[in-house]
């Protein structure tokens, strides 16, 4: 389970949450743009440090203010998909996955990145550059580099933003699928209620 407890203050905005989730459930952050749903994610992955609260996945406390806890993101285990999926363009799709593992996965890297290219469909890609792909392909290469580590939690900010409005029904049905199988805590962001819907996510409302 993670459970979220935070606030931070960002010049005249202040973001104070308090909500929970589930393994295996998705929850979406839902509200309009500069609501404080990034600004969420960003400190559960270690990227911003909240100015009081806690943060815990588990029994593995990531933050905690009173503690002057504050783990590395690095050492949070937590997969983090941005917005326009930060795929490095020079490298495949392979080396894009191979990149996130760095040194930390004991198993044979090619293996590991077999596998994962597998489970979403993506084998015959491996080759391929990002500026090769499809919006869907791409996320999908966004999601599995982020599982790579075999992370507690993943974070997924605007993950359908960044494909056109024909292909986010399927691509939904798909990342449904994948993220179901995954069997940990997902977190969502998102200001469109279809996501949730088609999802079947629970609302933390923004």
């Amino acid at each position: 389970m993670l459970k979220v407890k935070i606030k931070k203050k960002m010049g005249n905005f202040t973001l104070h949450k308090q909500w929970e989730v589930d393994k295996g459930e998705i929850v979406t952050l839902f509200g309009p743009s500069g609501s404080g749903k990034t600004l969420t994610i960003k400190c559960i992955a270690g990227l911003l440090k909240p100015d009081h609260g806690i943060i815990e996945i588990d029994d593995k406390v990531l933050f905690n203010k009173e503690k002057n806890i504050n783990l590395a993101p690095q050492q949070r285990r937590v997969g983090y998909v941005p917005q326009h999926f930060a795929l490095f363009p020079h490298l495949s799709v392979e080396a894009n996955v191979v990149f996130a593992l760095g040194n930390c996965h004991g198993k044979s890297k090619k293996h590991v990145v077999d596998n994962l290219l597998e489970s979403v469909g993506l084998e015959d890609k491996k080759r391929k550059l990002p500026c090769q792909l499809s919006g869907g392909e791409k996320q999908r290469v966004a999601i599995i580099r982020a599982m790579a580590t075999e992370p507690m939690i993943l974070l997924l900010d605007e993950p359908f933003a960044a494909v056109d409005v024909p292909m986010r029904n399927k691509l939904r049905e798909e990342i449904k699928i994948i993220l179901r199988r995954l069997n940990i805590p997902v977190v969502l962001v998102s200001h469109d209620p279809e996501d949730i819907v088609t999802l079947d996510s629970k609302i933390v409302n923004y």
